[in-house]
């Protein structure tokens, strides 16, 4: 089921299920999500479920929604995308992670047994088609286990990595590169040795990614 991860300043807050066909989020204590934040108007924006669309919509507030630091008034959302109300950031998380068709290719990643610093996104991001003609490709290499020197081209917009119920991410293909976002799981990936956190980091050339054990390198091939 899709849901959307509540955090503020890093800090994760809670995860509400999108189990039905409004949710309004808002200061007031009348509205599902309620955010009792002065940056927020009492009835700021509502999420609407359309089949397997999820929409967001901006109900005139004082202060605006932004997807991607994108102001919108209405706005599909897609998987990793970041809905900023007020100071808090609201991360879409799609239900269709673990039916993406790519998911079985980290499987070659090997189950587990039984950059330098973390780069962060530029403050104004848009959704896009993985149709970036003047983007090169990126490509993960496997660097440890079995799987070891086996390539992962990142053709698509969404690539999910990891096993569902122990750990999952995805990389998203975005016009200024590709990102790596933590969705499943208690233990977040590293880049470079570090944990990531909740946000969508943007990957670098040569980024050494760690997930479910295995260390991957990202890199763009022309």
């Amino acid at each position: 089921m899709a849901k959307i991860v509540l955090s503020l300043d890093g800090v994760l807050i809670k995860e509400i299920k999108l189990n039905k066909e409004r949710l309004t989020i808002g200061r007031r204590p009348g509205n599902d999500l309620q955010i009792d934040n002065l940056a927020v108007s009492g009835e700021h924006a509502v999420l609407i479920m359309q089949g397997s669309n999820v929409f967001i919509e901006d109900l005139n507030s004082t202060n605006g929604t932004k997807v991607n630091y994108h102001e919108i008034q209405r706005e599909r959302l897609q998987e990793g995308d970041e809905i900023l109300v007020g100071k808090h950031i609201l991360r879409y998380v799609s239900e269709k992670i673990a039916d993406d068709p790519d998911f079985e290719k980290t499987v070659m990643m090997e189950r587990p047994p039984a950059r330098t610093k973390p780069v962060h996104p530029p403050m104004q991001l848009t959704p896009t088609s993985a149709d970036t003609p003047h983007q090169p490709l990126g490509v993960i290499k496997v660097m440890s286990g079995a799987n070891a020197g086996k390539e992962l081209e990142l053709n698509k917009k969404l690539t999910s990595l990891g096993k569902t119920g122990v750990q999952v991410a995805v990389i998203t293909q975005r016009p200024q590169g590709y990102f790596l976002t933590h969705v499943e799981g208690d233990k977040h990936p590293s880049i470079n040795k570090k944990e990531i956190g909740i946000q969508a980091h943007l990957l670098q050339e040569k980024d050494v990614i760690e997930l479910l054990g295995i260390e991957m390198t990202f890199f763009y091939r022309s």
